[in-house]
């Protein structure tokens, strides 16, 4: 079954930048604004999207990791924990994510799925 939602394309986006930037203030008048600051703008929100289409994705990672039977040391019981917000630093700046946390008491060690899935 195809999805009813409508595709964005790439001149969609570019178009969300552009509105972004000006009803922003950032680029309020644009006759005034040169091309180094323009680009600075740019490159800053695009930075921006990447590095919360990275959060995202690494989000959806983490929900469709398994999870796991056993410790992977010692192969004992695992308690789940409440997710843990992390951070990673990408060419794009940090990135921020939520991930599934196990813990072993025999170990007592935590241990992440999706980061030791992902070789975070």
């Amino acid at each position: 079954m195809e999805s009813t939602k409508p595709r964005v394309s790439l001149d969609d986006l570019a178009d969300a930048v552009v509105a972004k930037l000006t009803q922003s203030g950032r680029l309020a008048n644009l006759a005034e604004v040169d091309l180094e600051t323009l680009e600075d703008q740019v490159v800053g929100s695009i930075d921006q999207l990447t590095r919360d289409v990275i959060s995202q994705l690494l989000g959806k990672q983490a929900e469709s990791t398994d999870k796991p039977n056993c410790c992977p040391r010692c192969n004992g019981t695992l308690i789940e924990k409440p997710p843990q917000a992390r951070c990673l630093q990408s060419r794009r700046g940090d990135v921020k994510f939520k991930c599934d946390v196990f813990r072993c008491e025999a170990c007592r060690l935590d241990f992440f799925p999706s980061i030791q899935n992902a070789r975070l």
